[in-house]
């Protein structure tokens, strides 16, 4: 289960997707947007967790959420598939 702050970050980017329009608009900037959030969130959560990620984890973990919400996903749905395949490349 993320941390609230995650999650609060999260349902934010939700929202921003919602009131720009959704699945048409969440390209580019709205793309760029969830890619900052997610960035965001999950360095706050590896350390809280007081993990140190491989390079490269952050980017591959935030890009699939981007990539997923584009397709459609909710956020719920990107965050859980994409927690699921970056564990699955990255176990730490």
């Amino acid at each position: 289960m993320p941390p609230p702050r995650f999650a609060r970050l999260l349902a934010a980017s939700s929202f921003a997707l919602a009131a720009l329009g959704g699945p048409g608009a969440r390209a580019g900037g709205v793309g760029e947007i969830v890619m900052a959030v997610c960035l965001s969130a999950f360095e706050n959560e590896m350390a809280q967790a007081g993990k140190r990620p491989p390079a490269g984890m952050a980017n591959y973990a935030c890009s699939c959420v981007v990539g997923q919400i584009s397709s459609g996903q909710s956020i719920e749905e990107a965050r859980t598939s994409c927690r699921s395949a970056t564990a699955l490349r990255y176990p730490i």
